[in-house]
């Protein structure tokens, strides 16, 4: 007598599709990649810049919306009025929550003029951006 050779298939379709639902619903959370959590005691008490993630992965600093070029510009330019910025902190804007996008452009920002980015998670943890050199 010969086994039907359907069972194990959709057997095997059904285990493939709900590994793969599960690995499409983890890892919904931007800030947990390329960042680290960062000791309390380690975490600044003020931030010499504070910036909001805003649409299409711009920023807001003081209500103006700026790209990851302008806020570069806007660094470069604190540094010449001798107002030097070495930590940069984003957070979610009012709006817009931060994308993996957001975290990108910061970490360019925070590699090219030698800053240490942070940014507050949806828990209102802090951590600190990991730049890859």
């Amino acid at each position: 007598m010969r086994k039907s050779s359907i069972i194990p298939c959709v057997r095997t379709f059904a285990i493939v599709l709900t590994l793969a639902l599960l690995a499409a619903c983890g890892g919904r959370n931007a800030i947990t990649h390329g960042t680290s959590d960062i000791m309390v005691a380690d975490a600044p008490t003020t931030f010499d810049l504070t910036v909001s993630a805003d649409k299409d992965s711009q920023f807001d600093y003081e209500g103006a919306t700026l790209s990851r070029e302008d806020l570069a510009g806007h660094i470069r330019y604190l540094a010449e009025i001798g107002k030097p910025v070495h930590t940069i902190l984003l957070q979610a804007g009012e709006k817009q929550k931060i994308k993996d996008t957001h975290l990108a452009a910061l970490a360019g920002i925070c590699r090219d003029l030698k800053i240490t980015g942070y940014v507050r998670d949806d828990d209102g943890r802090l951590k600190v951006i990991q730049v890859v050199e």
